[in-house]
């Protein structure tokens, strides 16, 4: 298989970034194989490593993307899905993420933060969005998630909040996330 191949079943994907178990299954060959056709497409600068295991098809990837791909499953919430929705307007180099462990990993100066859930509610699929590779609280979700980690969300457009869906949404959580909601409400 030559690289032209290799990259163009990476770009018909559709995703941004891949780690390297992605891209050992994507190209079908044994794992010492990808590992040096994946070196020489970095040195080519064909594909861009970001850290050890993950790469990317440029320098204009996805960050939430690549959050959902350093742990998995895992979906982004807090204020990082309300900066994406346009309900906050505060930028942050700290991308936040939902998932059944807690860890933290600094890659291209983004740090990738991730709060283990329980289980019966993080399986929960009620207010979260899957488009675009990307697995992501709705905004309403991403409040409650906030309240329920003992975060405040940083909320600058209330236009573009459901207040019905976040009650729907509330009878998941702990009794203090409504306590908490009905206090913001």
């Amino acid at each position: 298989m030559t690289n032209a191949q290799r990259l163009k079943i990476l770009i018909d994907t559709g995703k941004t970034v891949f780690s390297s178990k992605n891209i050992q299954s994507l190209w079908k060959g044994s794992p010492e194989a990808a590992k040096i056709a994946l070196k020489r497409m970095v040195e080519r600068q064909l594909v861009i490593k970001l850290a050890k295991g993950y790469y990317a098809l440029s320098e204009n990837f996805d960050i939430y993307e690549l959050a959902n791909l350093i742990i998995s499953p895992s979906y982004i919430s807090f204020n990082s899905a309300l900066f994406y929705h346009g309900i906050s307007f505060q930028t942050s180099d700290i991308v936040t993420s939902v998932g059944l462990l807690s860890y933290q990993k600094k890659i291209k100066k983004v740090t990738f933060q991730y709060y283990a859930m329980k289980e019966s509610l993080f399986f929960n699929l009620e207010g979260i969005g899957y488009k675009n590779n990307l697995a992501i609280a709705l905004p309403e979700r991403a409040i409650l998630d906030s309240f329920y980690f003992g975060l405040l969300p940083n909320i600058d457009n209330f236009d573009k909040i459901s207040i019905n869906h976040l009650r729907k949404l509330s009878v998941y959580y702990p009794k203090v996330v409504s306590r908490k909601l009905k206090k913001l409400l």
